[in-house]
């Protein structure tokens, strides 16, 4: 088409039709605008598709993560619980000693075990790849997420330093550990709810659950 007007245009221009020529020349200049509009729209549809396809690959993958995370925390906050309820019941002894049972003692004992958080976590926010998503609440809780599990494993590794540094070594020390696997010491409940330093140890007691 272009070629077609050109050709017009050199024809009218021979002939001194300048009038018309410069007619023609707009016209091609239009259609050159056209031409231009059109393709940058294709171009723009194309990123746009490309775009609502990260995205949609995006929300599939957050889908599964976050799925696989409900799961392990739902189990986690299980084990919490029984840890402290657990906790709960060996206080309960040191003020009703003659209730007191060997073996459910050292279960509650061995069952005093850091519940660790470890979520599969995306790297949409520290990529920048979050300003993909086009939902501004669902940016703010992916923010606000990473935020929350940081807090959250400061708080386990306290937890785990409190039992690597003193409760498990306690354990070592009065040689709890090998009753656990149920060896000898028959007088377990008797020495172990005297012990002020082990009720003091106990988690709840040092309010770290």
């Amino acid at each position: 088409m272009i070629k077609f007007f050109r050709k017009i245009r050199q024809n009218l221009l021979l002939e001194g039709q300048t009038g018309k020529y410069f007619k023609y020349a707009i016209g091609e200049i239009v259609l050159v605008v056209i031409g231009i509009l059109i393709a940058l729209s294709i171009n723009n549809w194309n990123e746009q598709r490309k775009e609502n396809n990260n995205e949609q690959a995006i929300l599939q993958r957050l889908e599964q993560e976050f799925l696989s995370n409900r799961e392990q925390l739902l189990n986690k906050i299980q084990l919490r619980n029984n840890l402290i309820e657990n906790c709960g019941r060996l206080l309960a002894y040191f003020d009703t000693p003659e209730n007191a049972q060997r073996d459910s003692i050292l279960v509650y004992l061995s069952s005093i075990q850091p519940p660790t958080f470890d979520p599969i976590q995306n790297d949409l926010v520290s990529s920048g790849n979050i300003e993909i998503l086009k939902d501004e609440e669902l940016k703010q809780l992916l923010v606000n997420w990473s935020t929350d599990v940081i807090q959250l494993q400061e708080v386990e590794r306290i937890f785990l330093r409190f039992c690597e540094q003193r409760f498990f070594p306690y354990l070592n020390e009065v040689d709890i550990q090998r009753d656990i696997a149920y060896t000898h010491w028959e007088d377990a409940p008797k020495n172990l709810l005297e012990s002020k330093q082990i009720e003091n140890l106990i988690p709840g007691k040092s309010k770290l659950t």
